[in-house]
């Protein structure tokens, strides 16, 4: 198959797949404005896992615009976004991509999500997401260290135990960079440009 015609083979494939499959293939959501718009997206969850990954894209010769793309966990320029998955690693939410200089916190706070996920689901977050437990009640992070106050052997062992829980979303993250499309960098420069938000 041709590069050149993906497009046009994914529309024409897809109601195919989706009739031989028996239900509908749904992408990621990329805006959740209710209650009822997270359960459709997560029906019968209990827990879902919160992480934010990146992109490398190219870097662009514009010194302002490449530093906003430039991010400080990757050394590089990159395009960001967060993701929620559930238990079974099947991811329900896909934030519009941003800056990669954007901090996983905010861009979880632009999508206004967590107000809309029931009190009875567990959100698992990395420390990236430090005040989420005042946003929603039944949320898990690990503990943070400080220079003052480092933690106790108590606080590792909770630490270790969570993030043992929390590789889910790891997993699901690197299931879908196995594929390579998210590790290449992305070399459409006229679609970063038209399309800030796209991945």
């Amino acid at each position: 198959m041709e590069r050149t015609r993906a497009c046009r083979w994914v529309k024409l494939l897809l109601p195919v797949l989706e009739m031989t499959l028996g239900h509908e293939c749904v992408l990621p959501a990329r805006q959740i404005r209710s209650m009822e718009e997270f359960c459709h997206a997560f029906p019968g969850v209990r827990d879902v896992f919160i992480d934010g990954t990146e992109r490398p894209v190219q870097k662009p010769k514009n010194t302002r615009r490449r530093n906003k793309m430039y991010s400080g966990k990757k050394r590089q320029t990159t395009r960001k976004v967060v993701m929620m998955t559930d238990e079974t690693r099947r991811m329900g939410f896909l934030s519009r991509s941003k800056n990669g200089r954007r901090h996983d916190k905010r861009l979880l706070d632009k999508a206004d999500i967590v107000r809309h996920i029931p009190s009875t689901v567990t959100v698992w977050a990395d420390t990236g997401f430090q005040v989420i437990n005042k946003q929603h009640p039944n949320t898990l992070l690990p503990k943070k260290a400080t220079r003052k106050t480092p933690l106790s052997p108590e606080q590792k062992k909770e630490n270790k135990l969570i993030s043992g829980i929390r590789i889910t979303v790891e997993h699901a993250i690197a299931g879908i960079k196995r594929l390579g499309c998210m590790t290449q960098s992305l070399r459409n420069v006229d679609l970063l440009l038209t399309i800030p938000s796209s991945f």
